[in-house]
């Protein structure tokens, strides 16, 4: 065996090795998430309905098919190979969830640039169309959690009021000619290509509503989740569902903290407070935080296995 032969060799298995630690980092966390939200959980009796978490469950996973199949649009628009391979970054989508339980999120986005590069997709393009993604997301919670605090008032007087409504101005960034010209002299300091693509202004639009509809009905899975454990007293389908969009938008803005955690249940306990007690409360934010998590760790899986069983 020559040198030549032997170097490809050795590729793979650095790969292998590097995705069987971040495997093992996201595994870790996930693991803590779950036992710090467990030892909340257990020390109250709750009155679970299960049609409401079936229901919630339904609700997210609908939510979830259409935030993949966003972001693999995307990556097709800004590359020409995205659409030959938009089931498998769909895939990729899902299973790169565990890794925003690490903090930072870096791994999760390390994630997508790792898997998309498996199907011939450069690096750039799913860093791309996850900017686009987090941007607009957070966009879209920023929006309902300025509603929140429209409808039913301030939680602090005033200093989330503007960190809240200081968000959406983060979308400038993806003005077709400020981001080509970013994201060109960014990509050409690091030694390489510019993006071959961006989204138009109508095309950006139309994925803001699509995240429009995400968020709303990831709040509507956290209402059903609040309403199947503490009962109807904790709030309305309106007040529950952009409380957690203002729990969500403040949480992305610690973004050093595992998938936001502490952060959102800080905020989203605060919000359910106002009508319930406040140990109640607390345990009922920690609650849809670990409904979510099993939730997340169960659809993975789910997606892992439907590939291992194609394969």
């Amino acid at each position: 065996m020559t040198a030549g032969d032997a170097a490809p060799a050795r590729r793979p298995s650095r790969r292998r090795v590097l995705g069987a630690v971040a495997a093992l980092l996201a595994v870790a966390a996930l693991g803590w998430t779950l036992l710090d939200s467990w030892s909340t959980v257990v020390d109250y009796d709750w009155d679970l309905r299960p049609a409401w978490l079936a229901g919630a469950a339904l609700v997210l996973t609908a939510a979830y098919r259409l935030a993949a199949e966003a972001y693999a649009r995307v990556a097709g628009r800004l590359h020409p190979l995205g659409d030959g391979t938009r089931a498998a970054l769909r895939r990729h989508w899902t299973i790169s969830l565990l890794g925003r339980y690490v903090p930072g999120n870096v791994l999760m986005v390390a994630g997508r640039l790792e898997l998309g590069r498996g199907v011939g997709l450069p690096r750039r393009v799913s860093l791309a169309a996850s900017v686009y993604e987090q941007i607009l997301m957070l966009a879209a919670s920023a929006l309902g959690g300025l509603a929140f605090l429209a409808l039913y008032g301030d939680l602090e007087g005033g200093a989330i009021l503007w960190a809240v409504a200081a968000i959406p101005v983060l979308a400038v960034v993806l003005h077709p000619a400020l981001l080509e010209r970013l994201s060109g002299r960014l990509l050409r300091r690091a030694g390489r290509e510019p993006l071959p693509a961006v989204l138009s202004t109508r095309e950006m639009l139309l994925l803001f509503g699509l995240y429009v509809l995400v968020q709303a009905a990831v709040g509507v899975a956290a209402w059903m989740v609040v309403r199947g454990t503490a009962g109807p007293d904790a709030g309305a389908l309106g007040f529950v569902a952009l409380g957690f969009q203002l729990a969500f938008a403040v949480s992305m803005l610690a973004f050093i903290f595992p998938s936001g955690l502490g952060v959102r249940d800080g905020v989203l306990a605060l919000v359910l407070s106002q009508n319930l007690p406040g140990g109640v409360g607390v345990a009922a934010a920690v609650l849809v935080r670990l409904a979510f998590t099993l939730f997340e760790l169960a659809y993975a899986a789910g997606v892992v296995s439907s590939v291992r069983r194609r394969a």
